[in-house]
């Protein structure tokens, strides 16, 4: 018999309502700061050095070519999106003066704004967007372009889109910000994934990148803001590069990131953990930020490597797991369980599948192994020491799949070589993630990477691929809706991905960091520091 300490319901119990204590408290906080955030910055001169404490390291800085946040923080200050999100993940206008979609939605036509520059000193045309999506089609990980029949930019200030049939979700897919469809010169058309030349239109400039450091960016001089927007609209609006410069700096530990925020070597960190947080909310020089939905914690499902290349294998993992448990310990109580691929209140939350999910039925699991022949083969997890939530949930995992006889290797790494392990088909048979970005921007970008051709989906699956073109091509949210329920269904009968539950983020500030909004990544203008 094992003798480790199970979580139990009393402990979950305890953690959720020191949670519940904590929001109460944030979620008037977080109203707050999304506030004043959204507010036109007050005028005057630029000042401050920031350094914030991010918890991964990215694996490259290219945008088109990653999902992770580790990147998108750093990258989203130095490019910007043709068309983006607001704060309500709204489709708004970033880098277009205007769109207009033709009759038959065929056709989509974007003005280009004028006065915009490179950092190098080159006027934004409409042949740098077109390079750029011309590049992201080509090797960006996101599929959004893949409904488009031809691109072309007839004069300077004016790009068009012609689609080979009617795609309702297509402004949706082209402003999602997993895989953000970045704007970048004309030149850097050919550079392969991860060789491009850090030069955008954004608020702030690359300096340097030292890869287990730190990325440092300094205001862009010549950049102007958007006068359309007040201040804060998610990804686009008003920006003002009030300071200096930023520090990106790589602090994968808690305690390490906690201590630098208390003596102010750091004025901003992500993920605190909610212990320290219930601490520091009472500390008067530092301001605590929680952010609901935060992400969906799982892991991917390799269905090629053995032994979950057999479906009964991952049904019996599917069928063991107390997600009570993996969530309970991953986040100490910052989470909630329910079983959609989107958050409760969206259009798109739909519980299909929910009979595969937190079964937690060992002896079912264990009946399960038996039907399938399974003999002892190892399991190999792969999971990361920079997101202490992933890598918790990992070791329970691998003890929990352990109790019903299951040989499991658990592989831990940083989190660029973990990354740049997923697309290792013969590495892992799980691998552990988070889904926050993609699954608050809508129904396509939540299933994005469950459809071929994924690099971590190594096996085609032709239903899920016929029913995501009908996602997208769907008319009506009805329909899309029913069509998202058929996906998510499909998701867990196949086992593609295990889903524990939804992660709620809680983040820091020290009280001298003036405008600082909590949003899908740290955002730096509009910010400055008193």
């Amino acid at each position: 018999m094992s003798t480790r300490r199970k979580p139990g319901r009393a402990d979950a119990a305890h953690a959720r309502t020191s949670w519940a204590t904590l929001r109460a408290a944030g979620l008037l906080l977080a109203f707050l700061a999304a506030v004043l955030g959204s507010a036109r910055a007050p005028a005057g001169g630029h000042n401050g050095h920031l350094i914030f404490g991010q918890e991964a390291a990215p694996l490259i800085l290219d945008p088109h070519y990653t999902t992770a946040i580790a990147t998108r923080n750093i990258a989203m200050h130095v490019f910007e999106m043709l068309v983006t999100r607001d704060e309500n993940n709204a489709v708004i206008n970033g880098l277009a003066d205007d769109r207009t979609v033709s009759a038959d939605g065929l056709v989509y036509t974007f003005r280009i704004r004028t006065g915009v520059r490179f950092h190098d000193g080159r006027e934004l045309t409409s042949a740098d967007v077109l390079a750029s999506f011309e590049r992201y089609r080509r090797l960006g990980l996101g599929n959004a372009l893949e409904p488009v029949e031809a691109m072309e930019a007839p004069e300077p200030a004016t790009f068009v889109i012609r689609l080979k049939e009617p795609v309702p979700l297509f402004l949706e897919n082209i402003s999602a910000f997993t895989i953000p469809i970045a704007i970048l010169p004309a030149d850097q058309r050919d550079r392969p994934g991860g060789k491009i030349d850090m030069v955008g239109t954004g608020p702030y400039q690359f300096v340097e990148w030292m890869p287990d450091s730190h990325v440092k960016l300094k205001r862009f001089p010549d950049y102007v803001p958007d006068s359309r927007y007040p201040g804060n609209a998610g990804f686009g609006g008003r920006k003002v590069a009030y300071l200096d410069d930023v520090t990106f700096r790589f602090m994968p530990e808690p305690a390490a990131r906690i201590a630098a925020l208390e003596t102010g070597e750091v004025q901003v960190i992500e993920d605190l953990p909610l212990k320290a947080a219930t601490r520091l909310a009472r500390d008067e020089a530092i301001k605590v930020h929680m952010l609901r939905h935060w992400w969906l914690h799982g892991a991917w499902v390799n269905a090629t490597k053995p032994p979950t290349n057999n479906l009964l294998v991952r049904r019996a993992i599917q069928t063991a797991l107390d997600m009570e448990e993996v969530m309970a310990i991953a986040t100490d109580g910052a989470y909630e369980l329910q079983p959609g691929f989107q958050y409760p209140g969206d259009a798109y939350y739909v519980t299909s599948g929910a009979e595969y999910y937190n079964v937690n039925n060992r002896a079912r699991a264990k009946q399960l192994l038996a039907q399938a022949g399974y003999a002892g083969e190892p399991l190999v997890i792969i999971t990361n020491s920079s997101f202490q939530s992933m890598y918790q949930a990992a070791v329970d995992v691998a003890q929990q799949l352990r109790e019903i006889g299951m040989t499991v290797r658990m592989d831990v790494f940083d989190w660029a070589t973990a990354s740049a392990r997923l697309r290792d088909q013969g590495a892992w048979n799980l691998w552990f993630t988070g889904h926050g970005t993609a699954t608050a921007v809508g129904p396509a970008d939540a299933v994005r990477n469950m459809v071929s051709p994924r690099p971590n989906q190594f096996a085609a699956d032709p239903v899920l691929d016929k029913l995501y073109g009908q996602l997208l091509r769907g008319r009506t949210l009805e329909e899309r809706r029913a069509t998202f329920a058929q996906i998510q269904d499909r998701i867990y009968e196949q086992v593609l991905f295990l889903k524990f539950g939804d992660l709620e983020k809680i983040q820091a500030s020290r009280r001298e960091v003036k405008g600082f909004a909590p949003y899908r990544m740290a955002r730096f203008w509009n910010v400055r520091l008193e």
